[in-house]
């Protein structure tokens, strides 16, 4: 049943029909009519009620690159204008297939309107007959995976990341790319897909193996998916049928490479003696893994390119801080990457059943907030009743708190939060997040309870535990306001990085789309389980995190700002949270660390503390010196940093350095 909207993130091969192109002649936006040639899941193809046809608008066309030119009604060459945007469409279309995700929208109570999202365009094969030709996707496992991996894969049944992309639940894949082989078994592989997928042969049935010998312009790719023709499929079945077994011991004899062939390049720690050696042993993924993994793969599935160290900057703060903010310039990806990570969690979106989750609230902060009345709601002593407040923070807090949710994770994101003051509207969370346990949200005054309407829905005190997660994003621009020590004492202030020209940053993302590592769009993410998600955090409150080098840096630093002014040094808390953080650096299978010790603690020294150092000339001339060239940089703290390389190269941390010597020669002022 569809209530207002509905995604199916599989992966579906349509033939535009060619003579449908139009224009809306309210929206002017192109239409174009796709009949779908490929499997669909059955939940989509019950949806259809035998429809095999859906439409795609102009602004997806766009995003794929169909070069198309908007125009308003009330053009004086609107006609002319629109029958060559349709003359273009039809000759772009005719030697092309599409390749999209489907989109069910609720438009009335009886209709629903079926469209395509996500979408690529591909050259038709040659082989292709439009009247006759079906597609069916097979799972290509990338060249990078380990081959152990993808023994454990195909021969002991291990659930698999590598076919995110094939999301078809009621249909295993007949046969499964690896290198340059096909492989499958007699009768096709079986399955079962639960949050990956997990495949098997049939009892009595062994793998085997065939070259893949299909011209490349025969197949269809996307990412980590492979199009084939019904007949070219037909073709590999058949090879696979009365071909002989594959055993594990030649399937390790031709993937492994010699031991010859491997060169070594592990880090050397002898020049950090207080650090501990990584261990560079494979590893179970215990799902964190996993999850960074698809947290980049949702974020490209909607066209967004993050640098992999952001995100796992990102994923460290969430898991360490109790307040996250993502800060910088409109239009960086602010607000998408919050979205995305709650993708990737499975906290947003629809359930298997059609029905929306509920566990992730984004809230527009409004430049009229005053105080945590906007925010939470007010007790109605007229009326004596409780009025929460339209945001839902209150209904989501009492919903997380529930002891059947107690396992479920819940975030919470406020969007543009320094359009007001958040030491106003935010002032009991921040007293609230740096609790550990036993954190309460006061709605109301205890001793009103008795004669409060609502009370039994609405109690004096909301608890707040460890499944709710907080994250803000702010524009640093002449609209907000700048954050106060307060706040920052209790934030990780991550800046997303910015590519220095649009011509890197498409490079980038073609590369990436290109490479066979990112996922394609999927079906929606199972949430991840609060206790899966507690056991990636390490909450030893015996161990600090911190080697001695970076205990001795933190001193000497805290001795250099003590002559600035006493009250600027570096506390306890902050110190605690880094090497939180530090601790909390998630590894990968092979065992090596997502993001570099030295590097996570030049993060951190931004993020926690240089967000602090602002002030007039007078305070930080000697701190950071004044100069407009870093060639010609002189410092107090950069002296420090070329000091303890042992702990860091400090490169993020030098370029906020000499950023605010800049300030201070121009204006006198670093911010």
């Amino acid at each position: 049943m569809i209530r207002d909207s509905r995604i199916w993130n599989s992966v579906v091969i349509g033939k535009p029909v060619i003579e449908s192109i139009d224009v809306d002649i309210n929206s002017q936006s192109l239409r174009l009519q796709v009949d779908m040639i490929s499997i669909l899941p059955d939940s989509l193809h019950k949806a259809l009620d035998g429809r095999r046809q859906i439409t795609i608008w102009g602004k997806d066309l766009m995003l794929a690159g169909f070069p198309d030119e908007l125009v308003t009604i009330s053009h004086f060459r609107q006609f002319e204008i629109n029958e060559s945007r349709k003359a273009r469409a039809r000759d772009f279309f005719k030697s092309r297939l599409l390749s999209f995700t489907v989109e069910a929208v609720k438009k009335d109570t009886q209709r629903v309107y079926f469209n395509g999202k996500n979408v690529a365009f591909h050259d038709t094969p040659i082989t292709f007959n439009p009247y006759t030709s079906q597609f069916t996707p097979i799972p290509i496992i990338p060249k990078d995976v380990p081959v152990e991996r993808v023994r454990r894969i195909l021969y002991e049944k291990l659930p698999s990341i590598d076919f995110l992309s094939y999301q078809y639940p009621e249909d295993p894949p007949l046969i499964i790319g690896y290198q340059d082989y096909f492989f499958g078994c007699k009768s096709g592989w079986l399955g079962e897909l639960r949050q990956h997928w997990r495949i098997y042969c049939p009892e009595g049935e062994e793998v085997t193996c065939v070259p893949a010998e299909i011209p490349e312009s025969q197949i269809l790719r996307r990412v980590n998916l492979a199009f084939l023709l019904d007949e070219d499929l037909n073709e590999i079945s058949n090879h696979l049928l009365f071909g002989e077994p594959f055993p594990v011991s030649e399937f390790i004899k031709r993937f492994t490479v010699p031991s010859s062939q491997v060169v070594l390049n592990s880090p050397s720690v002898e020049s950090k003696p207080n650090v501990k050696p990584v261990n560079y042993e494979a590893q179970v993924d215990s799902g964190e893994q996993t999850f960074i993994k698809d947290l980049n793969q949702v974020a490209l599935s909607n066209q967004l390119v993050y640098d992999m160290e952001d995100l796992v900057n990102f994923h460290i703060a969430i898991k360490t801080g109790a307040l996250v903010v993502l800060a910088g310039m409109s239009g960086v990806g602010k607000s998408q990457l919050v979205i995305n990570y709650a993708r990737a969690l499975g906290l947003s979106g629809v359930d298997e059943a059609g029905e929306e989750r509920k566990q992730f609230l984004f809230i527009p902060v409004r430049p009229s907030w005053n105080d945590d009345a906007d925010l939470i709601g007010f007790y109605d002593a007229i009326h004596k009743i409780y009025r929460p407040a339209e945001t839902g923070l209150v209904d989501l807090l009492i919903e997380a708190s529930l002891e059947d949710n107690k396992d479920k994770l819940y975030l919470i994101c406020f969007d543009e939060m320094n359009l007001a003051r958040v030491e106003h509207y935010f002032s009991q969370f921040l007293s609230i997040l740096e609790l550990s346990e036993d954190r309460y949200l006061t709605l109301y005054s205890e001793k009103l309870a008795p004669e409060v309407y609502n009370r039994h829905e609405y109690s004096p005190r909301v608890p707040i535990g460890n499944n709710v997660f907080f994250v803000g994003t702010v524009n640093i621009d002449e609209s907000s306001f700048q954050f106060s020590d307060k706040v920052l004492d209790r934030a990780n202030v991550i800046r997303l990085k910015i590519y220095e020209s649009l011509r890197a940053w498409k490079a980038v993302f073609e590369e990436k789309a290109s490479s066979g590592k990112p996922s394609e769009e999927r079906a929606q993410l199972s949430p991840v389980p609060g206790n899966v998600f507690a056991s990636w955090c390490n909450n030893s409150p015996t161990e600090i995190g911190l080697t001695d080098d970076e205990i001795d840096f933190l001193d000497e630093l805290n001795s250099v700002l003590r002559k600035i002014d006493k009250d600027r040094v570096v506390g306890y808390r902050i110190i605690r949270q880094i090497g939180s953080y530090l601790k909390n650096i998630p590894c990968n299978v092979q065992g090596q660390e997502f993001l570099e010790r030295g590097k996570a603690f030049d993060l951190q020294l931004v993020q926690r503390i240089m967000t602090k150092f602002k002030g007039p000339e007078s305070d930080f001339v000697q701190l950071f010196g004044k100069y407009t060239e870093p060639e010609q940089a002189t410092s107090q703290i950069l002296k420090l940093f070329e000091k303890y390389p042992s702990v860091s190269t400090f490169n993020y941390s030098r370029d906020v350095c000499h950023k605010k010597a800049k300030e201070l020669l121009d204006h006198g002022y670093a911010s």
